[in-house]
């Protein structure tokens, strides 16, 4: 492991000799401040104050002004054509993959931008708008290694200018660049690149364009036009963001002439084309659980969290591997591949076999049909996926589980828009038609008890996600402790009774002597406010803006995450929160009071005017780290950064916060 005062001495040494840097996350190339590339400096207080509060950060350097030439391979053939010792005239770098990184200043009058394989296959440059990670970061458990008496020890303009070939051939492609870039439309200069992106993927999306499509486009307007060209993780942000908006129906349909496609050749082809789509497809799929899921069929398993959905999600495993009934429901045998990026491989590997032993199912029973692949800790998004299970062979898996479903959704997308719910759903049914299998997602409820929802209401998100599945299958607490009731509504089959289950640990059975309908129901719970009376919480639909005050505010004032993190606790989710939060301002009822600099609170009281003698504001009641500290305790599997988001906390602080409460 990287001692970390290596790192922190490196980057006080880069910054010292006027190099930019700014921190990166332990282990990888992601910015671990807020604004990335953007906060590169050489303040040393800044620097000291970044690997100290994070000491094992990667270090990375802001490369404008700067040319880094980074060549992949050991064995590069471009870099064996009596190149090296020409390239080798200032710092060189090894990298993790045994590659390297020649360091040059840009000559005066350059503004190069980053390149990628346009000099040659695998050889790369970060120039203008692009930053290299430096000595001795850590990447994929490889450190990048300075070649000895290549170091980087000298400020940027000791460095050398490239050899005059290299600047020759960045000049021409630079001005092949901005020769496409007159022709296809105006440059895109710093400040407007983000927004002129967005509008252009927004045209692309509301004409039907599918988000590889408008990401393709967008990479090549960046490079080709923007000035300079922004990251290529911007871009890709961008490209989400527009995708999860659904395209304009009428305007799709004139633009690709869906009335000529398809009614173009005469009404006698309509007719034909239904009578041949019933001769083609006589049967309906093959079954995979019999009454619930076929191939090429999704189905959603919601229940809530910490509800043992893991153990059943093992029980389905192992039933379908071994061709065994699932809670009663025949299945036909066949492989299963589970994605699991919850659990740690060692605890995967400690429950299957406890799981099998429960079911009475010998190792031979499953052996050769259950796969695992273990993503815990792994940023794998259904979009970045969608390439692996092409990659899968056709036939082979009867079933893929993705446990949990949340977290293969993209970092930046709300799980409560429908347009980005159906287009994961749309990525999920194409993969299940192409691999002929059939998809099980693991998904939970909002918090707070369910019964008063129907079937298709429960689970945390949008609705498109009941809507697109072809079986959801629901699991609500019963009335007996340790019991569920399982509801389904299914699509290619009559849907089934509702039945209960119950704990039997490890495994969930059925017990037919308990009445589904007898669910567990919402209960008003008294909590004591600082006013000494009980503070009134609605049973779970019946909010209102009158009740949501009444429940979580006061006359003293609370920082938003704190109202946020009540408002969990009592089954409301943070979309919800927030509009009654928008309401009530609006209707008077509450208050927003500033604290410093943009530091924000609610009161149901208006904020009192300072005293000239006392400057100092009030501070709120809930501190900043005690609503971190009161995150971390209750969702121990969540990640820094989507606690810092929902804290309103930088990552560094919710670690710093995180190492306090293991000490």
């Amino acid at each position: 492991m990287q001692n970390r005062h290596d790192l922190s001495a490196a980057a006080l040494a880069y910054a010292e000799l006027g190099y930019a840097v700014f921190p990166c996350i332990a282990g990888t190339k992601h910015p671990l401040t807020k604004h990335g590339l953007k906060d590169a400096t050489s303040d040393i207080a800044q620097v000291e104050a970044w690997w100290n509060e994070t000491p094992n950060a990667n270090i990375a350097i802001a490369t404008d002004g700067l040319l880094v030439l980074d060549t992949d391979g050991a064995n590069n053939p471009w870099l064996c054509q009596d190149r090296n010792a020409e390239l080798s005239r200032g710092a060189v770098a090894e990298t993790p993959r045994g590659g390297f990184h020649f360091y040059f200043r840009q000559p005066d009058g350059r503004n190069w931008p980053n390149t990628q394989s346009k000099i040659a296959p695998h050889v790369d440059t970060r120039a203008c708008g692009g930053y290299a990670m430096l000595a001795p970061s850590v990447f994929n458990g490889q450190p990048y290694r300075w070649l000895p008496g290549f170091e980087l020890a000298e400020p940027r303009d000791k460095l050398p200018e490239p050899p005059a070939w290299l600047i020759q051939m960045l000049d021409r492609l630079y001005e092949e660049r901005n020769t496409v870039a007159q022709s296809a439309g105006h440059s895109i200069p710093t400040g407007q690149r983000n927004g002129t992106l967005a509008r252009l993927a927004g045209t692309m999306r509301r004409v039907g364009m599918t988000p590889t499509e408008i990401l393709g486009a967008l990479a090549l307007v960046n490079q080709e036009r923007c000035e300079p060209p922004l990251e290529q993780r911007e871009v890709e942000k961008v490209a989400r963001s527009i995708a999860r908006y659904a395209p304009n129906e009428i305007t799709v349909a004139l633009i690709e002439d869906h009335y000529g496609q398809q009614f173009g050749r005469g009404a006698e082809n309509i007719f034909t084309a239904a009578a041949k789509l019933t001769e083609e497809y006589p049967d309906m799929c093959r079954p995979i659980i019999h009454g619930l899921l076929r191939e090429g069929e999704t189905m959603n398993v919601i229940s809530a969290p910490k509800a043992g959905k893991s153990w059943l999600v093992l029980n389905l495993a192992l039933s379908v591997s071994a061709g065994t009934p699932w809670l009663e429901f025949p299945t036909e045998r066949g492989a299963v591949l589970l994605l699991d990026n919850e659990l740690h491989p060692e605890t995967l590997a400690n429950r299957i076999p406890r799981v099998a032993d429960a079911l009475g199912l010998p190792v031979s029973a499953w052996k050769e049909y259950f796969f695992v692949r273990a993503l815990r800790g792994q940023l794998e998004d259904l979009f970045r996926m969608e390439s692996y299970f092409n990659a899968l062979p056709p036939d082979f898996f009867k079933l893929v589980v993705l446990d949990a479903f949340y977290r293969f959704m993209p970092r930046d997308m709300d799980e409560n828009d429908n347009g980005t719910m159906a287009n994961l759903y749309n990525v999920i049914d194409r993969c299940a038609r192409k691999l002929r299998t059939g998809f099980v997602l693991i998904h939970h409820t909002s918090k707070g008890i369910q019964s008063a929802k129907g079937i298709t209401d429960v689970g945390a998100g949008a609705g498109a996600q009941s809507r697109a599945a072809d079986c959801h299958l629901v699991l609500r607490p019963h009335q007996n402790d340790g019991c569920l009731s399982v509801d389904a509504v299914t699509r290619s089959w009559s849907s089934p009774s509702s039945f209960v289950i119950r704990s039997a640990f490890p495994l969930w059975i059925p017990d037919p002597t308990l009445d589904p309908a007898d669910l567990k129901k919402p209960q008003a719970q008294a909590r004591s406010n600082r006013s000494g009376e009980p503070d009134y919480v609605p049973e779970e639909e019946t909010w209102t803006v009158d009740s949501f005050v009444k429940a979580f505010l006061c006359e003293q004032p609370k920082t938003k995450p704190a109202i946020l993190v009540e408002a969990n606790e009592k089954g409301l989710n943070d979309h919800r929160a927030e509009k009654y939060i928008e309401k009530a301002l609006a209707r008077g009822l509450i208050h927003r009071w500033v604290f410093g600099h943009n530091r924000a609170a609610y009161a149901t009281i208006q904020q009192p005017e300072l005293p000239l003698d006392n400057p100092e504001p009030q501070k709120s009641e809930i501190s900043k780290g005690e609503i971190v500290a009161k995150a971390l305790r209750e969702n121990p599997n969540l990640g820094v950064r989507e606690i810092a988001r929902q804290c309103g906390a930088s990552p560094g602080y919710v670690t710093k916060i995180r190492k306090e409460q293991a000490k």
